[in-house]
């Protein structure tokens, strides 16, 4: 074991704190078990290497401290006065692994006892040694469940161990143990030593393959605070924070890496993945221009050039956008992706057009309905529904032009603007048959639609569509509908009379029942079977129906 001086603002405190931890350590084993590195070996050996008394080594320099005296441990610490006495921190590290370090903190009066507790708790934690190097032994035998045995015999022989736990962790994690007992381990071992990258990578994946992303996202942080400026573990974190969603902490994290770490072509292409996933468009565009540029894989990839004219659009660069697009298209015309990237470019160009035409041809009719047309296939049905007004005041003869309207106000919900609509259409010269067929469909739907929601107001609105159908046009399909549609009104009427005693409900309900019988007859032909059932119906419904009558109306005129 090599014990150096301890860091800190005093250096002579430092080499005495460490000193009597040294001696402490030392007088606590036989020799045979444990040599420690006297403190003049360690001294003799600085000033040869050129070193001041009580130097405060670095970790290249510590690394060398341990390969001239081959030793398998250190004791490294700091120490500073505070105003109530002296506060040292201090870890007993393994050699073959600086990972498996047990940290140790002591505060007091003076630096003797602040040495003498950490001398103490470095004697107590050395007793789960034995048992840590018979895990690691059978670790690598692959004997997993005497890894697991040897593991806690070492945590009972020292309950703060972190080593021990950490063995314990990898064994556990090979014999694919419960991630809760994972989890558990790992914590207890974090408890005691909250920076360890061991604990927290497998408590960050614990976390992860238990969908934990909330819990998961903070693990993976303090993991890379371990290491920061490893590219492959910057890599794997933010891979980790963007599998949970969590791109936006992501974010920071790549931009840094990616500065420090220029030439790292994948840490550019996750900057550009985690910039697009936050629809960050301008760093996207940048990250995303330099990969094009730089990456070979990139510019063989269809879908690159897919979505950084994506992006483009996005950032309201719609002429760069279309050419990223269309060079996509010329190195990959047989890619979907790229191609119906350039496709919906080349509608948003499209709808800048017609904007642009309308605005310097307002009166221009066709110039509205083109721009009618255009907006009902993006999906604007209010602007569609616009334009095409704009249209008809324009030019109210248009071919179709206020069945359209119509179709779109039936759409919007509309019903009532729908009818004056299909009523304009025949007086500017629709042809009257197109007119009869087109308010009988729709009159129909209202028909239907009445049927699900039982309210009379729906079912005299449909009235309205069919018998203007069979105004203009008659035939056997409007009298039939329109006989369906009065009978239900008669129904609703006459149901809802005798709760208010309504003459008028009752007189709707009369009139009602005798259109229905006139135009059931009349169009039964459409469906017999259909038109019987309900002429039996009005036959049962005629006397209530009278009764009310009598009963509601006596002595009106």
């Amino acid at each position: 074991m090599v014990v150096p001086a301890f860091r800190g603002p005093d250096r002579r405190l430092g080499g005495k704190v460490a000193d009597i931890v040294r001696d402490r350590v030392a007088g606590a084993f036989d020799k045979h078990e444990l040599r420690v590195i006297s403190g003049g070996d360690v001294d003799d050996w600085l000033r040869r290497s050129s070193f001041e008394e009580n130097a405060q080594l670095s970790e290249g320099e510590l690394k060398l401290l341990a390969e001239q005296f081959r030793a398998d441990e250190r004791i490294t610490g700091t120490v500073s006065r505070t105003q109530g006495g002296v506060n040292a921190t201090a870890a007993l590290t393994m050699i073959r692994d600086l990972r498996l370090s047990q940290p140790f903190a002591a505060t007091a009066p003076t630096a003797d006892a602040a040495a003498d507790a950490i001398a103490r708790d470095v004697i107590a934690a050395r007793k789960q040694l034995v048992p840590l190097r018979k895990c690691e032994n059978d670790e690598r035998a692959n004997r997993l469940r005497e890894a697991v045995a040897d593991a806690a015999a070492g945590i009972a022989a020292y309950g703060k161990a972190v080593p021990a736990r950490l063995c314990l962790l990898g064994a556990l994690v090979r014999l694919g143990a419960s991630n809760d007992s994972i989890i558990s381990v790992a914590r207890a071992a974090l408890s005691v030593a909250p920076s360890n990258p061991i604990a927290l990578e497998d408590l960050a994946q614990a976390y992860d393959a238990e969908g934990k992303s909330a819990d998961a996202a903070p693990a993976w942080v303090r993991f890379l605070a371990t290491d920061s400026t490893n590219e492959d573990l910057l890599e794997r974190v933010v891979n980790a924070l963007s599998r949970e969603g969590k791109t936006q902490e992501a974010q920071p994290i790549i931009d840094r890496a990616v500065a420090e770490h220029a030439a790292n072509l994948r840490l550019l292409k996750l900057e550009w993945l985690v910039h697009l996933a936050n629809s960050d468009w301008k760093r996207a565009i940048t990250a995303g221009d330099s990969l094009l540029a730089r990456d070979a894989a990139a510019q063989v990839d269809p879908d690159m050039y897919a979505r950084l004219a994506t992006a483009y659009r996005a950032d309201s660069e719609p002429e760069r956008a279309l050419s990223v697009a269309a060079l996509g298209v010329s190195k990959f015309p047989k890619d979907a992706s790229v191609r119906l990237a350039y496709l919906q470019l080349l509608e948003s160009q499209h709808q800048v057009a017609v904007q642009s035409a309308l605005a310097q041809f307002p009166d221009n009719a066709a110039m509205h309905v083109f721009a009618a047309g255009a907006m009902k296939s993006s999906g604007n049905a209010a602007g569609a529904r616009t334009e095409l007004e704009r249209a008809l005041a324009q030019n109210p003869r248009l071919p179709h032009g206020y069945l359209q309207l119509a179709q779109s106000l039936i759409d919007a919900g509309q019903a009532d603007s729908a009818f004056d609509a299909i009523a304009l259409a025949a007086k500017n010269g629709e042809d009257s048959t197109t007119v009869a067929q087109f308010a009988l469909a729709r009159g129909n739907a209202l028909y239907k639609a009445a049927g699900a929601t039982q309210k009379r107001d729906d079912y005299q609105r449909a009235m309205r569509f069919i018998a203007y159908a069979e105004k203009i046009t008659p035939s056997p399909e409007a009298k039939f509908l329109l006989g369906a549609s009065a009978l239900a009104v008669s129904q609703s009427a006459a149901t809802e009379a005798p709760t208010t005693k309504s003459c008028d409900l009752s007189k709707l309900a009369a009139s009602a029942l005798t259109d229905a019988e006139i135009n059931l007859a009349s169009g039964g032909s459409v469906a017999p079977d259909a038109a019987k059932q309900y002429l039996d119906y009005v036959a049962k419904l005629r006397p209530y129906v009278d009764s009310q009558v009598k009963s509601f109306c006596n002595g009106a005129r």
